[in-house]
């Protein structure tokens, strides 16, 4: 068996893994990446980047529905699904470059003088990987291999062919009706944009709420447009089972406190989380928490000095931006160990991370909710404002929209806050921003915002202040 020695070995070459070679590259370090499939992982090549695509086809599709709102006239807008997917596919090829596996995140390893091996990647013990025969040796190793669908135990799932929710990303036609089984932001684009093209959606979550992680109000507005979208929304509800009907049909059973429905539907997706993707590592004898994610410092170090672990293996919130920033952390101290450096380890900040879900209209969130804050201070302070009265939403006919602040009962500082209007995902981070700067709440509404925009509601809602 063939060998290589490295100073570091980083497994998984998604979001974390990359960003881990950037920075232990930066530090001089001889660094080695194992695949086992397309460079960049799961965001550019099957979600973040193809979801996208496809929801800008839906909202340009939309735009042209209602063209005649703005005093203009055209034929009556058509599309064909197919050629939607050539769009998707065109857009990730220039991310990724194409190729086998990924063209442009090859030459950009190439650029920092990492190596990349494809294979998947197997401990035989804690400082040695073994890929397809070949023995690859570290001073320290960078785990990112990132995580699996969580599936849900239901009668009957196993004996269909469901759809994963990526499955919903990359497929070439469009089924007439879905079942959507899971609630949370993937499960809600996937229902945006199919149900924008006319498939008949019906979207099924255990809990009471859709995006549960999320402040209720503003989930709310995110629900009913769903709903006035033609999306039925069944939420509280637990499949009980699924059963594979005659004619390519599946009957969906769905049981609400005890009251029980059948959906008769052409596919089902399920998009229920995720879990941490631990095969293979069992050699390094690593410490997992109860979920099985690997268990880390805030120098994203394991319980192995030179073991280090970043992104959706680690469990938490499982974003892209998230295990970019836990990627770089773990990239850098495993070069200092690796290296034999004294320079003090960096540790990770989590404290402020921005949340996108790409529904129609856009929803975002950033910090606590109003019901942490006054679990936590008793009460709490919160600024609320419409945008749909704003003189930007008016021109552009946008839906109904909100932002909120969430405030320090006392203190004053921003704590939190969502927004659901167009440009959520861009809005967000002026509370972001002053999150992160420790700002009161006093600060936004002093701001001088232009006009005519969306950014108005902002200081609007911090003018706009009520204890609960």
């Amino acid at each position: 068996m063939s060998k290589r020695t490295y100073d570091i070995l980083i497994i998984g070459s998604g979001s974390a893994g990359f960003s881990a070679a950037e920075a232990a590259s930066s530090l001089g370090a001889r660094v080695c990446v194992v695949e086992s499939g397309k460079l960049g992982g799961e965001c550019p090549n099957v979600a973040c980047v193809p979801s996208k695509a496809l929801l800008a086809a839906a909202r340009a599709f939309r735009l042209a529905q209602e063209i005649k709102l703005f005093g203009m006239t055209a034929g009556t807008p058509s599309f064909q699904f197919e050629e939607i997917v050539k769009y998707r596919d065109r857009v990730v090829e220039k991310i990724t470059g194409g190729g086998v596996h990924g063209a442009r995140y090859e030459r950009m390893l190439k650029e920092l003088s990492v190596d990349v091996v494809y294979g998947k990647a197997e401990f035989e013990d804690d400082y040695t990987v073994i890929v397809d025969g070949l023995r690859l040796e570290a001073k320290a190793i960078v785990i990112a291999t990132g995580s699996t669908d969580f599936i849900p135990d239901i009668p009957g799932l196993d004996q269909i062919h469901f759809w994963h929710w990526y499955d919903a990303l990359s497929k070439k036609r469009q089924p007439k009706s879905m079942a959507i089984i899971g609630g949370g932001p993937v499960a809600c684009e996937i229902a945006t944009l199919y149900a924008t093209f006319g498939t008949r959606i019906v979207l099924i979550q255990q809990s009471t709420q859709l995006l549960s992680r999320e402040d209720e109000e503003c989930a709310r507005f995110v629900e009913d447009r769903l709903r006035a979208m033609g999306v039925d929304v069944v939420t509280g509800a637990n499949v009980s089972n699924i059963v594979d009907g005659r004619g390519g049909v599946y009957g969906v059973h769905v049981d609400v406190e005890g009251i029980k429905t059948m959906h008769a539907v052409e596919q089902v997706v399920v998009a229920t989380g995720k879990r941490a993707r631990t095969q293979g590592l069992e050699a390094a004898s690593l410490k997992l928490d109860a979920s099985g994610a690997i268990v880390v410092t805030k120098e994203q170090q394991t319980n192995k000095k030179h073991l280090f672990a970043a992104g959706d293996v680690c469990g938490g919130i499982m974003l892209t931006n998230t295990a970019h920033h836990e990627g770089y952390v773990a990239g850098y101290n495993a070069a200092l160990v690796a290296l034999n450096k004294r320079s003090k380890k960096i540790v990770r900040d989590l404290r402020v991370i921005p949340c996108v879900t790409f529904v129609e209209p856009e929803f975002a969130s950033v910090g606590m909710t109003a019901t942490v804050v006054k679990k936590r201070f008793g009460s709490v302070l919160i600024g609320r404002s419409d945008i749909s009265s704003l003189g930007r939403s008016l021109a552009d006919h946008a839906p109904d929209g909100i932002v909120k602040l969430v405030a320090h009962p006392k203190t004053r500082k921003i704590l939190g806050g969502c927004i659901v209007g167009p440009h959520a995902g861009e809005m967000i981070h002026e509370l972001a921003l002053a999150i992160f700067a420790n700002l009161s709440i006093d600060k936004l509404s002093e701001m001088i915002h232009a006009f005519p925009t969306y950014s108005e509601a902002v200081s609007n809602a911090a003018s706009q202040l009520t204890l609960e």
